[in-house]
């Protein structure tokens, strides 16, 4: 994936869900640019005990992406292979040591790719009343839209790419 310096607005009729999903794939290069000549040592390294690897963020990253696809977009619940699948990484904590799995980098550039292009594809039967409609049960009192799905899904992705910069940086400064 290159990456560019323009979001299309061709795809659908309501620009919004263009621009977020424009968002989205920006917000994925730069993630894909960042870990691009990682290592197996540097993917899985712990600064201390108990803290999220590199590896474990970037399988948190690719779980609340089909996390949120099949909730929010596909409208139905995670299957039990789903959810074995997808919730260790989705929580972390005390999970991480199941996600310290010694995977080349190849594989989650490979997950992260996968998992972007079939959420975009579940994106296409999506209009301006179904990307704006309130979302019952994320939020208790206030619910959400797929709007802030989006919106939700950037800020993580970015949050969480910072964290990874940061654990490179020490992993550089400790070896």
């Amino acid at each position: 994936m290159a990456r560019t310096f323009y979001i299309d607005f061709d795809h659908h009729q309501d620009h919004a869900i263009d621009y977020f999903l424009g968002m989205l794939d920006k917000t994925r290069i730069t993630t894909l640019h960042k870990i691009k000549n990682l290592s197996v040592e540097e993917l899985n390294w712990q600064c201390r005990q108990g803290w999220n690897t590199i590896g474990a963020l970037l399988s948190h990253t690719i779980a609340l992406e089909h996390y949120f696809r099949i909730e929010f977009v596909e409208e139905r619940k995670l299957t039990s292979a789903e959810e074995e699948k997808w919730l260790p990484a989705l929580d972390l904590g005390h999970h991480v040591p199941k996600l310290i799995r010694g995977l080349p980098v190849e594989y989650y550039q490979k997950e992260l790719v996968e998992s972007r292009e079939m959420f975009q594809d579940s994106f296409k039967k999506i209009d301006f009343n179904s990307f704006t409609r309130r979302i019952e049960g994320y939020d208790p009192k206030e619910g959400c839209n797929l709007a802030w799905v989006l919106y939700h899904m950037i800020e993580d992705e970015i949050h969480h790419r910072g964290q990874i910069t940061l654990l490179h940086k020490l992993y550089k400064e400790t070896y």
